[in-house]
């Protein structure tokens, strides 16, 4: 968060408190500005195979009607569905070929008709609804792949103004990892005044846009990673606080199915759930390699099984080997081949709640999971990311103290 109409916050560190927009894992930034106010976190359908879509109806002269739209794989007829904030709204689906029929549970017709474009994997076609009312409705429908349906959820924001009048600071979207080390500048605009930060480095290329209020004490704007994944979001200036660890195992679930892992059974273990291109694992591993380092000797075992989203099991062993020489590892790694439309199936049935990597457990030698972690905070987030290492220690310190684990030779 920054200041109001001066534009100027010398020396001062200002926490925000971020609501992400719903509608915003795309390929380009929605026509139209949405609500300030934030929403209540959809309810998420259970993950079924199949491809996320946001959806769009073009309506004549006055905008677009965007929604996310879960559609079974091709060649699978079944259920397809929506979501709209609290509401999932089913319907069935039926592929010939490449073009296929979305039918909802309404008296009178209720179909969205469309062909899946080779290039792209777009959705293009019509919807069309005909009622005795208003008679056959017809309004153009284009539908493009993102990962997953993204509920409204909280993040957080730190910016700084230093003397030289650069902004600079870090956003975490969740617990997914942070945007970090953006730097930019506060421009006076109107009553209040726009805020622009950017950060690149080859690997991450991340914009923020945001318009602040007179009062310096709420803004909104865009965050934009790649062009690809683009969140609208509002914040409004707050204490500090943590967030929530979202991920955890399921209900009566205290064990995990891991590929890989029935050699480290009896022992006390810290698996981890990562990708070679994930940039908060990258930010994560050199820690992990001191943790080793320091822990093996009285008995901690570390097992990785990377999850690269290529089904090309060459492929990844020569990613997952670039990635071992880069971090310096010295213990096992494994690869799950998967696609980012199996990825989900493919990940241990267990855990729920993750929407990113890494994902951090402690197991116990009688396998029992005490202890899950989803995401990372990196070197950008200073004294938060310092917390979780420490915290992350001492269960470790715990996890092997527990075992009684004697300390090798």
């Amino acid at each position: 968060m920054v200041s109001g109409a001066s534009g100027r916050v010398s020396r001062a560190l200002l926490v925000v408190a971020l609501m992400v927009s719903a509608g915003c894992k795309e390929s380009s930034p929605p026509p139209t500005t949405p609500p300030t106010a934030p929403a209540r976190a959809a309810r998420q359908p259970p993950a079924e195979p199949g491809t996320w879509y946001r959806a769009r109806l073009a309506y004549d002269g006055v905008g677009e009607l965007p929604f996310f739209l879960h559609v079974p794989p091709v060649g699978q007829n079944g259920r397809a569905y929506v979501v709209n904030g609290d509401e999932t709204a089913d319907f069935q689906a039926e592929w010939r070929d490449n073009e296929i029929t979305i039918t909802g549970p309404w008296a009178y017709t209720s179909m969205i008709e469309a062909q899946l474009r080779p290039g792209n994997k777009n959705l293009e076609g019509t919807w069309t609804r005909d009622t005795p009312l208003w008679g056959a409705v017809v309004r153009n429908f284009l539908a493009v792949p993102v990962p997953a349906a993204d509920p409204h959820k909280e993040g957080k924001g730190r910016f700084e103004q230093g003397p030289d009048g650069v902004v600079r600071g870090y956003i975490k979207p969740g617990m997914l990892g942070d945007v970090r080390f953006l730097a930019g500048n506060l421009q006076p605009s109107g009553g209040g005044a726009k805020l622009g930060l950017s950060t690149f480095n080859g690997n991450a290329a991340n914009l923020v846009l945001a318009d602040v209020a007179a009062d310096g004490n709420s803004m909104s704007g865009i965050m934009s990673l790649q062009n690809v994944w683009n969140e609208r979001f509002t914040a409004k200036r707050s204490d500090d606080f943590t967030l929530a660890n979202k991920v955890h195992l399921k209900e009566g679930k205290t064990t995990v199915t891991l590929r890989g892992f029935d050699k480290y059974k009896g022992k006390p273990t810290m698996a981890i759930i990562f990708a070679t291109w994930c940039s908060s694992c990258n930010d994560a591993y050199p820690f992990f390699r001191q943790l080793y380092a320091t822990y093996h000797a009285q008995g901690l075992e570390m097992f990785g099984v990377a999850y690269d989203l290529n089904d090309d099991e060459k492929i990844n062993n020569t990613q997952l080997e670039a990635f071992r020489v880069k971090h310096q590892i010295t213990w096992e790694q494994i690869q799950v081949p998967c696609t980012p439309e199996t990825w989900a199936q493919a990940m241990p049935p267990e855990i729920e709640g993750w929407d990113g990597l890494p994902i951090v457990l402690l197991i116990k030698p009688d396998g029992t999971v005490p202890v899950v972690f989803g995401g990372w905070l990196g070197p950008a987030t200073g004294a938060d990311g310092e917390r979780l290492r420490q915290w992350l220690e001492e269960q470790i310190k715990e996890l092997v103290g527990s075992a009684g684990a004697k300390t090798k030779g």
